[in-house]
C-alpha cells in the first residue's frame, strides 16, 4: 500500500469538514428508563428526533417506506377490527422493559386506552408485540427478538416482508442469551390465530399484511 493510500484513508478532525468517529473512542454510559423520560419531559428530546431507548442506548429508528407504512396500516386495522372493547391497539408507540422503551410497530395490548394515560404498556400488559420488517429484518429478527424475548412479551409478531410470511415467536426464555423456545411461520396462504386473555377472537389472513 502506498503512503498516499495511507494518508488518504487516515481519520481527520472535523475541523477539516470529516466527521468524528461513529463510535467515540472514550466510553460512554447509558441511560436509565426514568433518565429518558426526564429528557423527553424537558425537550432534549421530542418527537421530530424519532429514537427509541434499547438497553439503555438512545438509537435512531429507521424510516418508513411505502411497503412498510402498508404493512403496519393493515394489521393495525385487522387487530382493531379483533380486538372489540377487550383489547387496545397502538402504533409505533412505546413499551416499556426495565432497561428498553422501545416503539413496536404495533401492540395489542389488554385493557383500554384509560389504562395508559400514565404508563406505557408493560411486557406483561402486551399481548402481541409486531415489528414490520423489510430494511430492519436483520435488526428485528436479533436485536429486537432479543429485548422483547428478555423482557417476557408472550408474543411476538415479524411482518417479514422480505421472505413473504409472518413470523410467531412464543414462550420467551430470558438468562444470558434471551430468546424464544417456538417459532411458527405462517405463509401467504395461511390465517393466523388472534387469541386475548386466553379466548381466540379471530384469524387474520397473512397475504392481507404483505404489499
Amino acid at each position: 500500500m502506498s503512503t498516499a493510500t495511507r494518508t488518504a484513508r487516515k481519520p481527520k478532525s472535523q475541523s477539516n469538514g470529516h466527521l468524528p468517529p461513529a463510535i467515540p473512542p472514550l466510553p460512554v454510559r447509558r441511560f436509565s428508563v426514568a433518565e429518558y423520560h426526564r429528557l423527553c419531559e424537558i425537550g432534549i428530546l421530542t418527537p421530530s428526533d424519532r429514537v427509541e431507548l434499547i438497553h439503555g442506548w438512545i438509537v435512531a429508528k429507521m424510516g418508513t417506506n411505502p411497503p412498510h407504512a402498508y404493512g403496519v396500516n393493515v394489521l393495525m386495522k385487522a387487530l382493531l377490527a379483533l380486538a372489540g372493547s377487550s383489547a387496545v391497539v397502538r402504533v409505533q408507540q412505546p413499551i416499556t422493559t426495565s432497561d428498553s422503551e422501545p416503539e413496536p410497530d404495533v401492540t395489542l395490548a389488554t385493557g383500554t386506552d384509560d389504562e395508559y394515560k400514565a404508563h406505557h404498556p408493560r411486557p406483561s400488559e402486551c399481548v402481541v408485540v409486531a415489528e414490520v420488517a423489510d430494511s430492519t429484518l436483520r435488526e428485528d429478527q436479533t436485536t429486537k427478538l432479543e429485548l422483547y424475548a428478555g423482557a417476557k412479551v408472550a408474543v411476538y409478531w415479524i411482518v417479514n416482508l422480505v421472505d413473504r410470511r409472518l413470523e410467531v415467536y412464543t414462550q420467551p426464555r430470558g438468562g444470558k442469551n434471551p430468546t424464544y423456545k417456538t417459532r411458527t411461520d405462517y405463509g401467504p396462504d395461511d390465517a393466523v390465530p388472534v387469541v386475548i386473555a386466553g379466548k381466540r377472537v379471530g384469524t387474520i389472513a397473512v397475504k392481507e399484511l404483505l404489499p
